[in-house]
């Protein structure tokens, strides 16, 4: 999440690890979620769950892809090769080998060209994407703004503080997370990439 920002919604299986809403549900009572789903719950992700085993179909795909390398590649010895096999093999996948699925572009160019979905909230009449961060020691929030990363200007003083981060099209609002006061806000250029704050 830190680097490519929190999703809009995760999909997992019914495990306990995931989830307690069918133990809740066979017990009959509403039991406390567990600590992966107040996570999310705060972060405003959605949590979605398969309702069919196919579902997963994809990522267990995936899965074969990657055991298929492996075995071909050659069994390491330690943790610290498999480590290195892994991200070998991720940049080939995701940006060397074209997928058919994907009219064969790689999946670092087809993620890369599209608009990503993030958790939003309301207020009023208006949808704001929203993100839990921490400003750097520059005193600068990054966010993907018309295809670019940009640097948003909070200030020096407010380094290491944890924020939420509102954005609506080129309008941001930073907010103090402990104390719920507004610390910034940005109206976005997409010819720069340092925003100063209004």
């Amino acid at each position: 999440m830190n680097h490519y920002g929190p999703p809009a919604a995760t999909l997992t299986d019914n495990r306990m690890v995931y989830t307690t809403r069918l133990a809740r549900l066979k017990a009959g009572r509403n039991t406390q979620s567990n600590g992966f789903e107040q996570l999310l719950a705060d972060l405003g992700i959605y949590q979605r769950s398969p309702g069919h085993p196919a579902t997963q179909g994809k990522i267990e795909r995936f899965h074969q892809t990657l055991k298929s390398w492996l075995h071909a590649d050659g069994l390491t010895d330690t943790i610290d090769e498999l480590n290195t096999q892994l991200a070998t093999f991720t940049i080939i996948y995701n940006t060397h080998r074209p997928h058919r699925a994907l009219d064969r572009r790689t999946p670092e160019a087809v993620y890369t060209g599209t608009p990503k979905a993030q958790p939003v909230i309301e207020i009023g009449s208006t949808l704001w994407r929203i993100r839990y961060d921490r400003i750097d020691t520059a005193g600068k929030l990054t966010l993907r703004y018309a295809g670019k990363l940009r640097h948003l200007g909070v200030g020096r003083p407010h380094a290491g503080t944890r924020v939420i981060l509102l954005a609506h099209g080129n309008h941001t609002m930073v907010i103090d997370r402990s104390t719920g006061t507004i610390i910034a806000e940005h109206t976005l250029n997409p010819a720069k990439n340092y925003q100063p704050k209004k």
